[in-house]
């Protein structure tokens, strides 16, 4: 009976330890189920860090691609229009030049009509004729320099008729391919600002994506940052000696006010972060006058990275202002300018998230706040 009742302890021990082992498999096997979960959880965010990371970077190099290939179609836009114009002055001076010949011919045809009249009035008398008609040896003479010019007079006259009436078929075909030549160019310039209607709506559309990624922002705003300290050196090597000019400078944007973002450490509009502003915004539209603050001389006026189209003047004692994000630039480098001179068109080229101007004061290289220069 003992022996029984041990028995029954022993497989109840038995029982309990394998059921104990399967719970203690099955939760084993969930543990690894969640496990694998959370592994391939931490794959995917991994996979999206790094997709969002390669994206940060595309942004900004979308926009700088975009920009190059704007800025090509627009050196390719006026040098077309050049052309453009030069054509069209070519074929008004042909046109002047054909009316001229044409006006030349309708001339010496009178002459030469009368020519002919008088030589049918006059029948089948030559110039023989007229030569032994002559009465003396004097009057011979005297008849054969008259007949020497007349006929020379006439093959001039048939000559000249001959060059003219060339010149007057030369002209119509270079009108001609003058015209043609318009044609192939309007029709050229009409296919490359087509192209830069949609690289224009592809760069709002990178812009518009580029404000909604943080990361891409920050790193714009970074980049642009680092660009205006490195220009530090560059300012100062390329400034010159001479004495600031004096007085106040004026507004750079006229009828335009408005700053969006100002000089120094601000809270970021969007990315809520504290960052360094190197000039003050001014919010313009596209296309409007940026005017130089003081008088002085363009020491940069050129493409330069993430400031897109940009001016430089230097207005002696060291001190420099700077135009940014411009559409459009009116003056050379070397050029001196004047006081409220307009200088460029304001646009948002370069690491701009829309139009407006930034406008930097820089003493010694170094930029200052440009309110303690300018007032509105």
């Amino acid at each position: 009976m003992r022996l029984k009742n041990s028995l029954i302890v022993f497989l109840s021990f038995i029982i309990i330890f394998v059921m104990t082992f399967e719970v203690f498999a099955l939760d084993i096997s969930k543990d690894k189920e969640k496990l694998r979960e959370i592994n391939s959880k931490i794959e995917e965010v991994a996979k999206e860090l790094k997709e969002n990371e390669n994206k940060q970077k595309t942004v900004v190099s979308e926009i700088n691609r975009l920009e190059k290939n704007i800025q090509k179609l627009e050196g390719e836009i006026d040098d077309i229009n050049d052309k453009i114009v030069e054509t069209k002055s070519k074929i008004e001076k042909t046109k002047n030049d054909l009316a001229i010949a044409e006006d030349n011919i309708l001339n010496k045809k009178e002459v030469l009509n009368s020519r002919l009249r008088v030589m049918y009035k006059n029948g089948q008398v030559g110039y023989m004729e007229v030569l032994l008609d002559s009465a003396s040896f004097s009057d011979l003479l005297t008849r054969i320099d008259m007949v020497k010019r007349i006929f020379k007079h006439d093959v001039d006259l048939l000559k000249y008729l001959k060059e003219q009436r060339d010149l007057i078929e030369e002209k119509k075909l270079s009108l001609e391919n003058y015209s043609s030549e318009l044609v192939s160019l309007m029709n050229n310039i009409k296919e490359k600002q087509n192209k830069l209607v949609v690289s224009r709506g592809e760069m709002e559309r990178v812009k518009k994506q580029l404000v909604k990624d943080h990361k891409a922002l920050e790193d714009q705003e970074d980049e642009l940052n680092k660009l205006a300290k490195k220009l530090e050196e560059e300012i100062r090597r390329k400034q010159s000696s001479r004495k600031y000019v004096g007085g106040s400078m004026t507004w750079p944007s006229p009828g335009y006010t408005r700053i969006t973002s100002p000089f120094g450490y601000r809270l970021h509009p969007i990315l809520k972060k504290k960052k360094l502003h190197t000039g003050i915004d001014i919010g313009v539209p596209y296309g409007s006058n940026v005017v130089a603050a003081q008088s002085g001389t363009v020491m940069h006026a050129d493409w330069l990275g993430g400031y897109g189209r940009v001016v430089m003047i230097d207005h002696g004692g060291g001190i420099v202002t700077l135009y940014a994000h411009n559409s459009k630039l009116l003056v050379k480098e070397g050029q001196e300018v004047k006081r409220g001179q307009v200088i460029a068109k304001s646009g948002s080229s370069g690491l701009s998230t829309g139009p407006h101007l930034h406008f930097e004061v820089r003493k010694n290289g170094k930029y200052v706040d440009p309110m303690g220069y300018v007032s509105k």
